[in-house]
């Protein structure tokens, strides 16, 4: 299904019944990684699934004045909810997900019961090996292969071949403008250092061992925001509820009961 915020349809999916629980992708996903969620809580809770702007199924704007900004991102989340009369969710966001989840709870406190952050970040900071393979794109090798080596040893710790061919055909669906774009939002305009501890929304935060970029920014938001709880899920890299669903699953599942 497709709704209309503002002047971008964004896709959408709703499964099954009970207290709503709102799960919100990353960047270059959509939101088909959540399917061992779906496949889990829908038999006790509703979930909405939906892709971003520029992602999946949802419209794509062409790049503009900041219309792929995370504000922009949460703004659209925020106003999907709404529409669907989804009395105060439970917020469930991956990464770029994440940083979406937070503004709307910075701004929106009220409207959320619960908030899970999984691999966010108040503040994204580039290692210098991930600066270099983007510095390559189109020089040295194609989009495609940065997609493939990088979802292999960035978002995964033990990354099996279907799970790489996943992401690699979920990011191909976004173009490599708004990609780009959207990333330079994620990490030169999000910054939410200064606001983050006044979150009183219940947080969990979940983050993969191997997750060498988000491992300590997590550690920051737990201490940042008194009233979160982290898990460190072993031996899992940045895509935990993928790699590790059911642990994921079972940890989220005893927060939210």
């Amino acid at each position: 299904m497709k709704m209309k915020i503002d002047d971008t349809e964004l896709y959408y999916e709703l499964h099954g019944e009970g207290k709503p629980i709102v799960f919100s992708h990353g960047w270059l996903e959509d939101c088909s990684i959540w399917d061992s969620q779906v496949k889990h809580f829908t038999k006790n809770y509703t979930a909405l699934l939906c892709d971003h702007r520029g992602h999946g199924r949802s419209d794509k704007p062409k790049v503009g004045e900041r219309n792929y900004s995370v504000q922009v991102l949460s703004n659209d989340l925020y106003a999907l909810t709404q529409k669907l009369n989804l009395e105060k969710p439970i917020l469930v966001g991956h990464s770029l997900g994440g940083y979406a989840a937070i503004l709307l709870a910075l701004e929106h406190p009220e409207k959320i019961s619960k908030m899970v952050l999984v691999g966010a970040t108040a503040k994204m900071a580039l290692p210098a090996s991930a600066k270099f393979w983007l510095f390559g794109i189109g020089v040295f090798y194609s989009y495609e292969t940065y997609l493939r080596i990088s979802f292999k040893y960035g978002r995964f710790y033990r990354a099996s071949k279907q799970m790489v061919d996943e992401e690699v055909a979920r990011a191909l669906k976004v173009d490599k403008a708004i990609a780009s774009e959207c990333w330079r939002e994620l990490t030169e305009n999000y910054d939410v250092r200064d606001n983050v501890s006044r979150i009183e929304v219940p947080t969990l935060i979940i983050v993969g061992e191997k997750d060498k970029v988000n491992l300590e920014a997590s550690r920051y938001l737990n201490r940042e925001i008194k009233s979160s709880e982290l898990r460190v899920i072993p031996e899992c890299g940045h895509s935990v509820m993928i790699e590790k669903p059911q642990e994921f699953n079972q940890i989220l599942e005893e927060f939210i009961r």
